[in-house]
């Protein structure tokens, strides 16, 4: 197992920090080699992630239609009209701002422990020569209650915590919703996935994206894709800066106000059997302005047993995926630094 490093790393400033100290300085372990650069990058701003009405869901086959094209031909889209109270959202966004606009001795009191994903710091970090994200996060488990570490949950702003598990709640039930509308459009019955995820997994993070002096040679956040069932990602409205990797270009995702951004994750891959495909996606910066995101990572209980789903198995479509236990490849997931979608690599045939 790869051993990772912590923020307290005298060669992995807090962004923020350094944003704050040396505005116009981009330290070298955050300059990409020349065939990640954003600049180098091919884009596409022609077409536009798809955009699914919730509301239409139950009720219009062709709202249907279009949840099972995005699933299929994106792996993405922005999700409207779910049921969240928007201001909750508004809520839930200016405390984790909030929280990120605290003194860094106040963040360092919940430091990300090496080998773990929760706490405040950098994450998938592995090695000293790796190249950095540009981005300071909060992480934490949610559910079930024992992968909760109490001492990493902040106690400023005042209403963060109880804030997020109000939200968090909602979210859990609108990744309950979703995932029983993909089921119906894969023919399935639509307690399929929620029953074999058993006891869901859920986590939360949030990332802050300062403003870079040369976004066209960082990345907020590499280029992956997710370990997760569902992704359910809310972002501000300031300045786009997520992206996903459509037929060899970056298609920027526009916000829409009080929308979600939706992703097929790598154990949806596995259990549609390819049908519908986890994507790359990252995060690029902005010269002038900030982002925030918050991002739900909703997944199978770690004892669950997954691979293909027989319906979905066929002669003409045989098996792509071995079956494994989830825990092994979550584990393997969270011990190997983000590189497009080479962890998936470990439930191929």
């Amino acid at each position: 197992m790869e051993t990772s490093l912590t923020i307290n790393d005298p060669k992995m400033e807090d962004i923020q920090e350094l944003r704050r100290i040396q505005p116009t300085v981009v330290p070298e372990r955050y300059v990409r080699d020349q065939d990640e650069q954003p600049a180098r990058s091919k884009t596409c701003t022609t077409v536009h992630v798809p955009v699914v009405d919730m509301a239409k869901l139950d009720k219009n086959d062709g709202e249907l239609a279009r949840l099972s094209s995005a699933c299929e031909e994106w792996g993405f889209f922005q999700l409207v009209n779910h049921g969240i109270d928007e201001k909750l959202m508004d809520q839930m966004e200016e405390l984790a701002r909030e929280f990120f606009m605290l003194p860094l001795e106040e963040k360092e009191k919940y430091p990300m422990v090496p080998g773990t994903i929760q706490g405040y710091g950098h994450a998938f970090v592995f090695s000293e020569d790796q190249k950095l994200d540009w981005c300071n996060m909060l992480a934490l488990g949610l559910e079930p209650a024992f992968i909760r570490n109490p001492k990493l949950w902040p106690t400023k702003p005042q209403l963060l915590s109880e804030t997020l598990n109000t939200y968090s709640s909602e979210i859990r039930k609108l990744c309950q919703r979703i995932l029983k509308n993909i089921a119906e459009t894969l023919g399935i019955s639509s307690d399929t996935f929620n029953t074999k995820f058993g006891e869901a997994v859920q986590a939360v993070r949030m990332n802050y994206y300062p403003p870079c002096a040369r976004p066209d040679l960082v990345l907020g956040l590499s280029s992956h894709s997710d370990g997760s069932g569902i992704t359910v990602l809310q972002q501000d409205m300031n300045s786009v800066g997520l992206q996903v990797l459509k037929d060899d270009k970056w298609v920027p995702i526009n916000p829409l106000r009080n929308a979600f951004v939706i992703n097929i994750g790598d154990t949806l891959e596995v259990m549609t059997n390819g049908k519908y495909k986890s994507v790359e996606h990252r995060a690029v910066t902005n010269n002038e302005i900030d982002r925030l995101s918050i991002v739900t990572f909703y997944a199978p209980s770690y004892d669950v047993q997954l691979g293909p789903l027989p319906e979905l198995v066929t002669q003409n479509q045989p098996a792509m995926y071995k079956t494994y236990n989830h825990g092994e490849y979550n584990r393997h997931y969270v011990t190997h630094k983000l590189e497009g979608k080479k962890t998936l690599d470990f439930a191929k045939i």
